[in-house]
């Protein structure tokens, strides 16, 4: 080999050399270049740490969280709301430990636990609230129910059963919740209250607090309507809180305990019916004035007796209280026979409208038959100073219930339209919620004598009239009284 052969060979061994080195060298480099696939934790928008799984810090939390899944009976708890991993490409080595990731959420944040958001709403408001299981709220909805529907009645309308009434009796025709309700799954932090049982959200449902720890002992001479008379309950609210107690007329033992809570339902069950019932007519008094008999000398020349009809009714309750009845259908079964009263007047030079007749002369202040949609009484703790009428009709005639003089015609927001007649004695009477008056203050009025139609004025539930009694004047001194007591 020549010299020139020589070099062109060592030249061609170089070339070759560099060549080989070359991309060992590009590929060592580019492996200390490929970027590793970790996490980064970020809590509230702020990144607290880099790890390598997230599966491993779910599993650390929820490994360190015994007392948590004790407390709420759940078999894992959850990462916080806060609390956000994004898988992330870096060439950064520095990894935080599960363990201090743990301990800086733990600082600051609460868990979470898997449940249900339960949004109940109407077009004026929205409640929310948590529950851990959605079939515990499903039932606790039902127990709300039941607390408003005879259990035979809504056994009969959840069987689709077509029940034809065979003389008296009622049926329901249609059962539903008036709000609109949404059911959400979600990671519920463990600082909101979750309720966690059938029991505690049919309180929350019938009372719309978690408060509801009023309790009585019942005591010698108690019974179910006085315990609720002095608790500030109508017997049938009482009845809602003590499901065991089945009427007015239950069983008390001395020692017992019973609940006075004030329902205040979150929802509202809405049962419309169909009732056929025997209604007793009452005899009226007619009052006649003979000027051939002695003044104040008073006679019976007929005795009144009672009739009967059958009566059905369309009637709508909202959580066991009617708000809306109508009476479809009448047959009157035996008439009744007016009572004649004749009172002497001789020796007078007129008669005195203003004279009050005997109590059982009271005349009834509606068209016959009605229903009364809710009694004198406490309801929602306040106290319902007279009695609802309702079924006669919008716009059906209102009558002064004794002579007397009208003491006030007025309206306000919460009772409507409204007239106040003053009787003698101290007696007065209230009209309440009317569409029309049709007398005015200072005009004589004798009982029976239209005075006013039927409305909806004011703070109204439905078409009713509220008819009060009192002596003395009415949010002036005076006291009520339960207006029935007049009518025998």
């Amino acid at each position: 080999m020549t010299i020139k052969e020589r070099i062109l060979s060592i030249f061609l061994t170089i070339i070759l050399s560099v060549f080989c080195f070359i991309p060992l060298f590009e590929f060592k480099t580019y492996a200390e270049e490929i970027p590793q696939s970790l996490y980064r934790v970020y809590l509230n928008g702020r990144c607290i740490g880099l790890i390598e799984s997230k599966d491993k810090l779910e599993q650390y939390i929820n490994e360190e969280q015994t007392e948590l899944k004790e407390e709420y009976g759940v078999d894992k708890v959850y990462l916080p709301k806060g609390l956000y991993i994004s898988e992330y490409d870096t060439y950064d080595t520095n990894i935080t430990s599960e363990e201090d990731i743990y301990q800086l959420i733990k600082e600051t944040e609460n868990f979470t636990i898997k449940g249900y958001i339960i949004t109940i709403s109407t077009d004026e408001e929205e409640i929310t609230f948590n529950v851990l299981n959605e079939e515990d709220f499903a039932n606790s909805v039902t127990s709300v129910v039941k607390a408003f529907v005879d259990d035979d009645e809504l056994n009969q309308y959840t069987s689709g059963e077509d029940v034809e009434i065979d003389g008296v009796g009622e049926k329901i025709e249609d059962l539903y919740i008036s709000e609109n309700i949404t059911i959400q799954e979600a990671y519920i932090p463990s600082d909101e209250i979750i309720y966690m049982d059938e029991n505690e959200i049919t309180k929350y449902l019938l009372f719309g607090s978690e408060d509801t720890e009023e309790t009585y002992t019942v005591r010698t001479g108690d019974t179910i309507s006085s315990i609720a008379n002095d608790n500030k309950l109508a017997v049938d609210e009482f009845l809602v809180v003590n499901p065991d107690l089945k009427s007015e007329n239950s069983l008390l033992s001395i020692g017992q305990e019973v609940s006075v809570a004030l329902v205040s339902p979150v929802i509202k069950i809405i049962v419309e019916k169909h009732v056929v019932e025997e209604q007793t007519i009452k005899y009226t008094t007619q009052v006649k004035y003979d000027s051939n008999m002695t003044s104040g000398v008073t006679e019976i020349t007929q005795a009144g007796q009672d009739g009967l009809e059958m009566v059905t009714q369309k009637i709508q309750y909202e959580n066991g209280k009617i708000t809306e009845a109508v009476i479809t259908k009448t047959e009157v079964i035996k008439e009744a026979i007016d009572k004649i009263k004749v009172v002497g007047t001789k020796g007078n030079s007129r008669v005195d409208l203003s004279d009050m007749p005997a109590l059982s002369d009271w005349y009834w202040p509606t068209l016959t038959p009605y229903i009364i949609s809710s009694p004198y009484g406490w309801r929602w703790g306040t106290l319902h100073e007279g009695v609802d009428i309702t079924g006669t009709g919008y716009g059906s005639p209102i009558y002064a219930a004794n002579n007397g003089i009208v003491y006030k015609v007025y309206y306000d927001s919460t009772g409507g339209y409204q007239i106040v007649i003053a009787h003698a004695e101290g007696y007065y009477t209230i009209y309440a919620h009317l569409s029309k008056q049709l007398v005015s203050v200072g005009q004589i009025v004798t009982r029976g004598q239209k005075i006013a139609l039927m409305g909806s004025t004011g703070y109204s539930t439905g078409t009713h009239l509220h008819f009060g009694t009192y002596i003395g004047v009415p949010y002036g001194g005076g006291y009520s009284f339960n207006p029935m007591t007049l009518y025998r």
